[in-house]
């Protein structure tokens, strides 16, 4: 091949970026549901932020994330 041969023929074109996923509220609700750790009905602040927070610490997990509900 010679060496001033323009090479940009051989690249394969940029793939396109996948749309971004976008989340119902009732997506989002039923996630935050799945951390709660019961039906009581009732928690203290306390609680709500521990289980916001782990919420939002495993939100891109493969395992618990969102996009297992």
């Amino acid at each position: 091949m010679p060496l001033d041969e323009d090479l940009r023929r051989y690249t394969a074109p940029p793939d396109e970026l996948p749309e971004e996923k976008l989340y119902s509220t009732a997506g989002i609700l039923a996630y935050i549901e799945s951390w709660l750790p019961g039906w009581s009905g009732h928690y203290r602040i306390e609680e709500v932020r521990d289980i916001l927070k782990d919420a939002l610490i495993n939100l891109t997990d493969e395992d618990t994330g969102i996009n297992t509900i």
